[in-house]
């Protein structure tokens, strides 16, 4: 049976049967997608749980619409999501994320990174973890990995070896919440750390570079400038949302301060020393320091008036698990 389902369509999973896991491609320019598809199958049927498979896709791509459509008459676990309004791949796993039964999910890159037979580690790492990475074996570091492992490791004090591997298994409910923020797919492990969930790295075999569908690196620096923003903006909601004066105040603090002295110095030059200054740009600038240093402080103030009135509206914790002992029969 052939599905595809449109993103217009309602659904409702509760109404559905549950399954074991939840594989989604959601990628756009992947170079043969259908191929990529295709070449899981083996691995997933011989883990020997109930699965299904989500192709997220714009739905204006006639040409691979049809040849996943070639591909799902005989593969019922196949499922089609077209997108008519392609926003990003982030956007598309979380529609995905959303709709899947799954207990876990699985996210693979619409190009081969491992090898297929590797996926069964992957499922046995992450019954003793929220979420299982993959890192490439033998893989070396790139340049722009290793600068994302630098700001990972300073804004948020952990980072996989290998960031840019799109294939991880995590429990939906976690996939769920860290996809949530609408980021780049690589920040998922640093977030889900960052909200508590444990997160374990697998070494797994690359994939062979001769299988077909295999990406080529295009440097994209529209998209580094994005990851330089999500990364500041994660930094900024999961460190400082419920504080945000810590934030700003740390920033505004310094400047008003450092012009508070400055200002000191020109008006006590001005008093004791008889110095004119019709003509101290410097005096100027630091005014100027003076009243930034205000107004950053006060949006930090400004923010923190806004979460008190809607702190009831915030999670402060999440529950992991409620352990009860029951009291010894006598």
């Amino acid at each position: 049976m052939n599905r595809s389902i449109n993103k217009d369509l309602p659904h409702t999973p509760a109404l559905e049967t549950a399954l074991d896991l939840s594989v989604v491609f959601a990628v756009d320019g992947a170079p043969d997608l259908p191929a990529t598809v295709g070449s899981y199958r083996a691995a997933l049927d011989a883990l020997g749980v109930s699965y299904e498979v989500f192709c997220v896709i714009d739905d204006h791509d006639a040409d691979l619409r049809r040849s996943l459509d070639h591909l799902a008459r005989d593969w019922d676990e196949l499922v089609i999501l077209g997108q008519r309004t392609w926003i990003d791949e982030d956007a598309a796993l979380l529609k995905a994320v959303n709709r899947s039964r799954g207990d876990y999910v699985l996210t693979l890159a619409g190009w081969p990174e491992i090898d297929p037979d590797g996926l069964a580690r992957l499922m046995d790492a992450v019954h003793d973890a929220d979420m299982a990475v993959a890192a490439r074996e033998g893989r070396r570091a790139s340049l722009r990995n290793r600068v994302l492992q630098w700001i990972f490791g300073r804004f948020f004090g952990s980072s996989v070896s290998d960031i840019f591997c799109r294939t991880r298994i995590a429990r939906r409910i976690v996939l769920e919440e860290v996809s949530g923020f609408g980021v780049r797919q690589h920040f998922l492990p640093a977030i889900a750390s960052e909200l508590g969930y444990s997160v374990a790295e697998v070494t797994l075999p690359q994939a062979d570079d001769r299988t077909p569908g295999a990406a080529t690196f295009v440097f994209k620096p529209f998209a580094h400038m994005r990851a330089l923003f999500d990364a500041l903006m994660l930094y900024v909601v999961l460190k400082f949302l419920r504080r945000p004066l810590r934030f700003f105040g740390a920033i505004g603090l310094p400047i008003l301060l450092a012009g508070l002295v400055i200002t000191t110095v020109y008006l006590m030059a001005r008093i004791f020393g008889a110095v004119a200054l019709a003509d101290r740009p410097g005096l100027i600038f630091a005014v100027l320091m003076i009243v930034l240093g205000i107004q950053v402080i006060a949006l930090g103030l400004v923010g923190e008036i806004i979460v008190f009135a809607s702190n009831r509206k915030l999670n402060q914790y999440s529950v992991k698990a409620l352990i009860r002992h029951r009291p010894s029969d006598r």
